[in-house]
């Protein structure tokens, strides 16, 4: 572990006893996902809309409004996360990512460009409220759960399991889909 990283956190937060475990918490842990092409994200509390629109992208991002400073990252090192901010004092950090914009479209389209992630490939897959992934259902199974028109309309339902919430193929998935692609080609028009 670099030295000047533990100073740099201690002066961001100051150590009550804890940050040098903290800071070295993830160094032997073999139990947490380590594919690194695959990036997950712990978003902090003032980007509960960036968390969102990620979630929409298909990408796995822990958002918890109660969680920020030291436990977020001490939450983010634990699972594997790079920690998305607009905190400049954990610029430094090497598992932090420093969004420069105050605008969500533009904070989305910097995570893309910075991480390779494809919106059309995995759009629509995550709860955008919980973050569990959704598993396609029965129509029959969400009758009841359902608004009539809907089920009467819609073939194809996908249920959270965290949250219970149930998804279908709207006409609000097309212009999601088609905001987060333009999203993710006005990043790449401009690299």
């Amino acid at each position: 572990m670099d030295p000047i990283f533990n100073w740099i956190l201690m002066d961001v937060y100051p150590a009550r006893g804890r940050l040098k475990h903290i800071a070295r918490y993830n160094q032997d842990r073999e139990d947490v996902d380590t594919n690194p092409s695959v990036p997950r994200f712990a978003a902090d509390r003032m980007l509960a809309r960036l968390a969102r629109w990620l979630r929409l992208c298909g990408a796995d991002v822990s958002f918890d409004p109660c969680v920020g400073g030291a436990d977020l990252l001490h939450a983010a090192r634990h699972e594997n996360r790079i920690v998305l901010t607009r905190d400049k004092r954990l610029r430094t950090a090497p598992d932090v990512f420093c969004l420069g914009s105050d605008l969500f479209r533009e904070q989305l389209r910097e995570v893309l460009q910075k991480f390779a992630i494809d919106p059309a490939r995995a759009a629509l897959t995550r709860c955008s409220q919980c973050n569990t992934e959704l598993r396609d259902t029965d129509r029959e199974a969400v009758r009841q759960r359902v608004p009539p028109f809907v089920y009467a309309s819609q073939d194809r339902f996908s249920v959270c399991e965290g949250c219970g919430r149930i998804y279908w193929p709207a006409t609000h998935r097309e212009r999601i889909l088609a905001e987060l692609l333009r999203i993710a080609r006005a990043g790449q028009v401009g690299s």
